[in-house]
This record gives structure tokens, C-alpha cells and sequence, in this order.
């Protein structure tokens, strides 16, 4: 490819992106949103995840024009879309609520939004039904194609709504909460053929969804939005390997990130936290790190349940000793829940160990795995980060 064609692209796909910038939204003295920015460029799939309360719907209804904005502007395909009417804005919206036409069936319901374009551009009747086939195949919705809402489970009439926006060619795509109320071997069957679907498209994607793992397998970035503020944009694996705060870190993980007050400790060039448990080494791109702290060296240590050994306490004379409270198999792995000090920790070992509630032990975390955060700002503390 010439130099000229790929400046010529870049060009058309920056004219078609979907730019959110500082976009705030109030009802009366709440604040929804607050300055609010985020990017999608097209054919990009932007995972949007946060608790609930967070903003993710208020940003979707702004997106697609049934919410206005109180400061900050949206831009797509060259021009303002924030001054476009909704139904002229041609997104693709698929509501958390579904919002089915209940007088209709699962292939009229599927099929409504290619029926209402002008007739210059409506599929013929053969695409349509061909369209629709399709979408009923992938959901595994083929049998219900005759049936009206009123006689579906949750689930099916949230594979519906799915359908119903995936069967357009849009500006933009919103899908809030797509797969939120299907069984687990659907939704991750789903999640594989959604995905690669999008990415054959060539419309900015947002996928909306509290449940930040999900998040991380979806998204080519994911922005987490808390109190309607984007804490982190970033790729997955920046979001999951260096979370920019402690409210992204308590959303990170199946069992979350362990979070514990402690103090650090220069020793000799040798830091370590400790706990009213024990001590955990740090890595050594950590040294320096009580310059970003306040003079007590008051921290909090950020501890997947993964980063951890489980020893006995004959063995171990170094981190945090407890005992047993709790465990959990979970097939390919255990969960152990051990009691250290005042907290709480989980740790997770190999299926079939003979940990039992009670068991005294040591948790030995590996330093590469251990993050540090401001217990005053809550952000990260990376010294190796900084030149």
C-alpha cells in the first residue's frame, strides 16, 4: 500500500469514529456524567464496564439521542451527532429493558428496524428473511421464530433484542448488557461469534456490561466508567496488569483483587510492606516508592488471588500467617479463604488440595505480582513507571 492510500485511510476511518468528548450529564443536583471522553474508531469493539450506578446506560441514551447533554459534544461521520435527531442518527441500540414490541413476533420483532428504512435502501424480502434465518441460527432462537414476547423466558427475549440490533448496518452499535441473563455455555459461545461478527463490521462498537471480566475478553479497550467518571481507558491487558486505581482494582478479577492496609519499608534498598500478618517482599521497580507516600508509608497492597503460595507454616518463614476460614472448589482450581489478621484473603490453589477449614498457613505472595496504592489518592504507586 502507498503512503498516499494509508493517509487517505486513516483520514476516512478518524471521520467515522465515534468521538464522545467531555460529555456531562445532570439530573437536577446529581451528576450522571462528568466530563466524560472516549473514542471508537470503525470496525472497534470499546468494552464500557463499571458498577452499577456507574453512567454506562446514561452514556448509551446519549449516544443514540434519547438523553441530551448538559456540556461536552458527540462527533461521528464528520460532524456533530449530538445535533442529529435520534431517529436520523442511525444507531443501533440495544436496551438493558430489551424493549420489544409485544404484538409481534420473534422475526417481526428482529426484523422491524430493516422494515422501517426508506424503501431505497430496505433489503428486499428475501434479505430480510435471510438476514433474520441468520441471527435466529446463531442465538439458537430458530424454533421461537413464531412466537410473541409474552411467551418467552428473560433470556430469550434479551437474545431478541441482540438479534434485533445486530441485524442492521448501522452508524454506531450500543449493546448494554447483551448477554447479562443467559446460561454460561450460551454467553460465552455468544461473546466469541459477537465479537468476531463486529469485527467484520465496519461501525464503532460500545459493549456495556458491569461485569468487567467480561469486559477484558470483548473489548480492544475498555474504559471503566465509576461515579459517572472514566477512571481508565486502556487496553485489557493494561486495565488487568496495572489497574489506575483502587475502585478499577475491586472490579478486576473472579474472586477480585485482595486489598490490604499496610506500611512500607525501606530495607536497605529492599522494600516491604507490612501487615499485621506478616511482611510482603516488593518487587524491586518499587524502590523509592515512599516518595509518592505520605511520611507514615501508609499504603494499600493489591493482591490477586493467583499471586499467592499456600504454605505451611513449618515451611514458611516469611508472609502473612492465618488460618483457614473457608474453601470453595471451583473444578479447574480452589478457592481457599484464609484469615489474616482483621482481612479476609482468597487465595487460589490446585483442585484436589487437602487444605481444610482450620489449617494454620502461610500465604507467600510473588513480588512481580504485587501492587501498591496510595492508601490517601487510591491511585497506583509505580516508581518504574517514572523516568
Amino acid at each position: 500500500m502507498k503512503l498516499d492510500d494509508s493517509v487517505a485511510l486513516e483520514a476516512v476511518a478518524e471521520r467515522e469514529s465515534l468521538v464522545v468528548d467531555g460529555a456531562t450529564r445532570l439530573f437536577g443536583t446529581a451528576v450522571a456524567l462528568r466530563a466524560v471522553s472516549l473514542k471508537v474508531r470503525p470496525g472497534e469493539i470499546v468494552s464500557v464496564t463499571g458498577p452499577s450506578g456507574a453512567g454506562k446506560t446514561t452514556l448509551a441514551r446519549i449516544i443514540s439521542g434519547l438523553e441530551c447533554l448538559d456540556a461536552g459534544e458527540i462527533r461521528c461521520r464528520g460532524g456533530r451527532f449530538d445535533r442529529i435527531a435520534a431517529r436520523h442518527r442511525r444507531v443501533a441500540h440495544m436496551f438493558e429493558s430489551y424493549a420489544l414490541y409485544p404484538h409481534r413476533t420473534v422475526a417481526e420483532n428482529i426484523a422491524s428496524p430493516l422494515l422501517a428504512l426508506p424503501a431505497a435502501e430496505r433489503p428486499s424480502r428475501e434479505g430480510i428473511r435471510e438476514r433474520v434465518d441468520e441471527l435466529l441460527a446463531l442465538t439458537e432462537m430458530t424454533v421461537l421464530a413464531d412466537r410473541l414476547p409474552g411467551a418467552l423466558s428473560g433470556g430469550q427475549k434479551q437474545r431478541v433484542a441482540l438479534c434485533r440490533a445486530l441485524v442492521q448496518k448501522p452508524s454506531v452499535l450500543l449493546l448494554d448488557e447483551p448477554l447479562a441473563h443467559l446460561d454460561a455455555k450460551l454467553r460465552h459461545r455468544l461473546r466469541r461469534e459477537i465479537r468476531l461478527r463486529l469485527k467484520s463490521g465496519n461501525a464503532p462498537a460500545i459493549w456495556f456490561t458491569p461485569d468487567a471480566t467480561e469486559a477484558l475478553a470483548v473489548g480492544d479497550r475498555v474504559v471503566v466508567l465509576i461515579d459517572g467518571e472514566v477512571r481508565q481507558d486502556g487496553t485489557p491487558e493494561q486495565i488487568h496488569l496495572q489497574p489506575a486505581d483502587i475502585g478499577v482494582a475491586r472490579l478486576l478479577g473472579d474472586p477480585p483483587m485482595n486489598l490490604l492496609d499496610a506500611t512500607l519499608v525501606d530495607q536497605i534498598g529492599v522494600m516491604t510492606a507490612r501487615h499485621a500478618a506478616g511482611t510482603v517482599t516488593l518487587p524491586q521497580r518499587m524502590r523509592g516508592a515512599t516518595e509518592f507516600l505520605p511520611a507514615s508509608g501508609r499504603c494499600v497492597l493489591g493482591l490477586r488471588p493467583a499471586a499467592f503460595d499456600v504454605l505451611p507454616t513449618s515451611t514458611a518463614t516469611d508472609g502473612l500467617a492465618g488460618e483457614i476460614y473457608t474453601t470453595e472448589p471451583m473444578g479447574k482450581h480452589m478457592v481457599v479463604s484464609v484469615r489474616v489478621g482483621a482481612d479476609l484473603v482468597r487465595a487460589k490453589v490446585e483442585p484436589g488440595s487437602a487444605w481444610r477449614p482450620g489449617d494454620r498457613v502461610v500465604l507467600r505472595a510473588d513480588p512481580a505480582r504485587v501492587l501498591v496504592f496510595s492508601a490517601e489518592s487510591g491511585r497506583t504507586v509505580d516508581p518504574g513507571s517514572h523516568p
